[in-house]
């Protein structure tokens, strides 16, 4: 389960995710350098990174789960459970891999969502490449860029579907396009409040604030996320200052906050809960994060880490003084 948006402010854009999961992850900052030598892996063939990346990893693997490049290109790559489909086969001609190499492929060598979209279209997922790089995980992808340029890439048969992503949101399953068009039926939603309303002839008036976001779904599932996040994101203010556009960003994704024991898995035997929750910045090329253990704010900058030749592992402060 995850919940990203993505929006701009007076002088950039911020965009960010939520991660859960039904396992512990330890969670790292990850940064890969510009020309990181065959970073990537095709099936019989191996890519550089081309800029300097920052974002989410996990244990010491070098493969991002979020993250934002030099040139201010920002992605997530989101759970997509029965919707995701790869090849069984490569296809010539094609750059055959699996889903974590194509989403590191594209955001640690694409300058822009432009980018994104014609290097995409090189792209095969296969189900595996090598029996001990593991397979193709279902998963979809948002990518955003300083611009306000917004696409979201799902698998199908092995390629990466593109779609025009307006409204700044993706959550999990079922496709993007099923999302937007569930959003025709909340198109009742709205920040004015509603005073009164007469119901046969009666009088009625409001108990309190809200009024207009009365149906707005209030659960954990991906369609209810879908549209809670995309009311959030739609009436945020587009000319914010910096740090008010980043702690709203943090204030939208508290909304989709999963505390322990409120979802459980009676199959698979587990909870869900928020593991951490990012915001990137495309002014400072910056990356913040809140995490289950610890709820302060930690920030990192690329500019920090820009004279590291080498894939570096940075580690977060876990706990909180209580």
């Amino acid at each position: 389960m995850c919940t990203t948006i993505g929006f701009l402010y007076e002088k950039g854009a911020v965009f960010g995710r939520t991660l859960e999961i039904g396992m512990k992850l330890d969670n790292k900052i990850l940064y890969v350098p510009a020309k990181q030598k065959d970073f990537i892996k095709a099936k019989d063939a191996r890519f550089d990174s081309k800029y300097a990346t920052l974002g989410s990893g996990f244990f010491t693997i070098a493969s991002f789960g979020d993250g934002i490049n030099e040139k201010g290109l920002m992605g997530s790559s989101n759970f997509f459970p029965k919707f995701a489909s790869f090849s069984k086969e490569a296809v010539e001609g094609k750059i055959n891999m699996t889903t974590s190499h194509a989403f590191d492929y594209l955001l640690t060598r694409c300058k822009d969502v432009e980018e994104v979209k014609k290097e995409a279209e090189k792209i095969i997922l296969v189900e595996m490449v090598e029996e001990n790089d593991g397979a193709s995980t279902s998963n979809h992808f948002f990518f955003m860029d300083s611009k306000g340029d917004k696409v979201v890439l799902e698998p199908k048969e092995g390629k990466l579907l593109s779609y025009d992503n307006p409204y700044g949101v993706l959550t999990n399953s079922p496709d993007f396009f099923w999302h937007t068009t569930n959003l025709s039926n909340y198109v009742n939603l709205r920040p004015e409040n509603r005073e009164e309303v007469v119901f046969n002839g009666t009088l009625v008036s409001k108990f309190g604030e809200g009024t207009g976001m009365l149906g707005l779904p209030g659960d954990f599932t991906p369609p209810s996320r879908f549209i809670r996040a995309a009311y959030f994101v739609s009436n945020t203010d587009k000319n914010l200052g910096r740090s008010e556009a980043i702690l709203q960003g943090f204030r939208i994704l508290s909304q989709f906050d999963i505390p322990m024991g409120a979802i459980i898995d009676p199959v698979e035997k587990h909870t869900d809960e928020t593991l951490y929750t990012s915001i990137m910045d495309t002014k400072e090329i910056a990356y913040y994060i809140k995490c289950n253990e610890n709820i302060n704010l930690q920030g990192f900058y690329l500019k920090d880490y820009t004279k590291e030749k080498e894939i570096r592992f940075i580690s977060l402060e876990k706990s909180m003084n209580l």
